[in-house]
């Protein structure tokens, strides 16, 4: 009767075990990186309880005749071999994503490495070959969102993210990737949604948040001037039409200093409100007149004559009418190389004139934040 009823224990420890083997091995083939994570954790730990002797199926040998001993030593020997199969795959699985795992990092040093010479395909391949190794390693997915990002294919930079969340819902960089990428898109609500989860997770990034939302608020802001400005010119308006004809004009190289000076003046006239200043922006308008070698040239001299002096004047003149309350026109201005040498220049010109205009100028930067912030970044005025 004991018999029985130990052989009875017995068959049921066996059946939990198989059940439990049986989970692990469906849980190391599942496509899903939070269970197959989980499966490889469980398995672990079976294993080193199983070599520390503490889960070994010990039988009751105790027989009534021989042919029952026979039946129960063939079914314990079947119930062993099984045991050990399921558990010698469960061990070699976690043995191979070990070594998975060596030549995953392995590979995303490689496409590290491609990332920072500016290879960007070679990187998301390597990155690529990674994840063929170990499909649920998150940093290979945000790295090759970076790498999708650098190459302008934003919608593959979302779906890394969205894969690496999969990794881990709690990954910041895939939070922060994937507003960029939704900002570049134009999708401004998704990248704030993307930001604000970001904050969520980590409290300790509001600096980094309130950046990335000044960001986008910025884009937005810029999207919409430029929508209304080309509106506004299409239509035919005069400022508008009138705008675009006179830079074609000041473009024209090779012209007298005064010639510049007088169209800067009339130009500068035109710019009433933000719509004239993003159609100076969207006109090429910086580049027309910063690029063009007679306005350098008389920028840059030391001691100016008087054509260079109403030149200087104009211009920082007219650099205060399509910058002031504008913070797009503001960041083009001063990332513009030549102006990081030609402001500091000016501040320090022996005329009195040119010293007012150009520190009206950096008023206009010392009224907002993200102007303040340009000033810091883009200017050394010491």
């Amino acid at each position: 009767m004991l018999a029985n009823e130990q052989e009875e224990q017995d068959l049921q420890k066996f059946l939990r075990d198989v059940d439990e083997i049986t989970n692990l091995v469906q849980g190391l083939n599942s496509t899903d990186p939070a269970v197959q994570e989980k499966a490889i954790s469980d398995t672990e730990k079976r294993l080193e309880i199983k070599d520390q002797g503490e889960c070994k199926s010990k039988l009751n040998r105790t027989v009534i005749n021989s042919q029952d001993a026979t039946t129960q030593n063939m079914e314990t020997v079947r119930r062993d071999s099984f045991m050990a199969a399921l558990e010698k795959d469960a061990k070699d699985r976690a043995k191979r994503r070990k070594k998975n795992e060596r030549l995953a990092n392995a590979l995303k040093g490689k496409g590290n490495d491609a990332f920072n010479k500016g290879d960007y395909a070679t990187a998301i391949q390597r990155y690529t070959e990674g994840l063929e190794k170990q499909k649920d390693m998150e940093v290979l997915y945000t790295n090759r969102a970076q790498a999708h990002m650098k190459l302008q294919e934003y919608k593959k930079a979302i779906n890394d993210c969205e894969w690496a969340l999969k990794c881990n819902d709690k990954c910041i960089k895939a939070y922060f990737h994937m507003g960029k990428a939704h900002l570049a898109l134009e999708d401004y609500n998704e990248s704030r949604k993307s930001y604000q989860k970001m904050l969520e997770i980590d409290h300790q990034k509001e600096s980094l948040f309130k950046d990335c939302m000044n960001e986008v608020d910025l884009h937005e802001r810029k999207a919409k001037e430029e929508e209304k400005a080309l509106e506004e010119f299409q239509s035919g308006k005069y400022t508008a039409v009138s705008m675009k004809e006179l830079l074609q004009k000041l473009n024209r190289p090779d012209q007298n200093i005064l010639y510049y000076a007088g169209g800067i003046r009339v130009l500068t006239e035109l710019i009433k409100d933000c719509t004239e200043q993003t159609l100076f922006r969207t006109n090429n308008g910086f580049s027309i007149i910063n690029d063009n070698k007679v306005i350098r040239r008389g920028l840059s001299v030391a001691k100016k004559n008087t054509a260079e002096v109403e030149l200087s004047l104009s211009l920082l003149i007219l650099w205060q009418a399509v910058c002031n309350g504008n913070e797009e026109n503001q960041r083009l201005l001063l990332t513009h190389p030549d102006v990081n040498v030609q402001l500091p220049m000016l501040l320090s010109s022996y005329v009195p004139e040119i010293q007012k205009e150009s520190l009206a100028l950096l008023s206009l930067y010392s009224q907002t934040e993200n102007g303040r912030n340009l000033l810091v970044r883009h200017q050394n005025l010491t």
